[in-house]
C-alpha cells in the first residue's frame, strides 16, 4: 500500500496535533514534518517533498498566500490544500488562479477532511461544501486583471473591508455603522491603507486599489 505523506503548516500546535491525530487512524498517510510559519515553510518543502501540504494563511514571519505562491513558483505540480477561516472570494479566487489543489475551511467535518485528501492525492480539486456558492460565483467570473499578491498580503481582512466601502462612496460614518465600529477606529483603517498603499488621498486609494486588482472597477 502506497504511504501519502502530509506536511502542515499552521502557527497553531493544536490544529497540528489535531490533524495529526486523524492522519494516524489512516496507514495510507503519514505527516512527514510541520512549520509554524511560510518562510520556514519555504525553506523545508522543496527538500521534504511532501505528497500534500497543507497550508494556513494567518501566519507570522510570511503568510500563507505568500508562501503559496512562492511554493508553486520552485514546482507547480505541488499540491497545496489551504485550510483556513477565511472564505472571502478575493482570496479563493487568488489562490484558484495560482494553482492550490484545495481550500477547506477548518470547521469542515472529518469525514469531509479525510475525502478531500483522497480527491486531492487523485489529483483533483476539492473545495469545501461551504464554499461551493463562493466558487460557482468564481467560475463565472471574466477574467479580470491580477491581484497584486503583495500588496493584498499587506491588508488584514478588515482593511480590504474598509477599502471595499470606500470604494462604494461610502462616509466615514456610513462604514462605521456597516462594519459596527466606532467613525474613530474606521479612520484609523483609512489612514493604514493609504499609508500601506503609498496613497495621496482617497481618490488616489481608489485608483491604486483598481489597477493593482484589489478591488473590482
Amino acid at each position: 500500500m502506497t504511504t501519502t505523506s502530509l506536511y502542515i503548516v499552521d502557527d497553531h500546535q493544536l490544529l497540528i496535533d489535531g490533524i495529526k491525530s486523524i492522519v494516524a487512524d489512516k496507514d495510507d498517510w503519514v505527516v512527514i514534518g510541520y512549520a509554524n510559519d511560510g518562510a520556514e515553510a519555504v525553506t523545508k518543502i522543496p527538500i521534504l517533498k511532501p505528497d500534500i501540504v497543507l497550508m494556513d494563511l494567518d501566519m507570522p514571519v510570511m503568510n500563507g498566500l505568500i508562501a503559496t505562491e512562492k511554493l508553486l513558483t520552485i514546482n507547480p505540480e505541488l499540491k497545496i490544500v489551504v485550510i483556513t477561516l477565511h472564505h472571502e472570494k478575493s482570496i479563493l479566487e487568488k489562490l484558484i488562479k495560482m494553482g492550490a489543489s484545495g481550500y477547506m475551511l477548518k470547521d469542515t467535518p472529518k469525514e469531509e477532511f479525510i475525502k478531500g485528501l483522497e480527491i486531492v492525492r487523485e489529483g483533483n480539486k476539492f473545495y469545501s461544501s461551504q464554499l461551493t456558492e463562493s466558487i460557482l460565483k468564481i467560475s463565472s467570473l471574466k477574467v479580470k486583471k491580477e491581484t497584486n499578491v503583495k500588496l493584498l498580503c499587506l491588508l488584514s481582512e478588515r482593511e480590504r473591508e474598509v477599502l471595499e466601502l470606500v470604494a462604494e462612496g461610502l462616509s466615514t460614518k456610513g462604514m462605521a455603522d456597516r462594519l459596527n465600529l466606532s467613525p474613530k477606529t474606521v479612520e484609523s483603517y483609512r489612514k493604514n491603507l493609504l499609508a500601506k498603499l503609498d496613497a495621496k488621498n482617497t481618490a488616489h486609494l481608489i485608483r491604486i486599489a483598481i489597477k493593482e486588482g484589489l478591488i473590482s472597477a
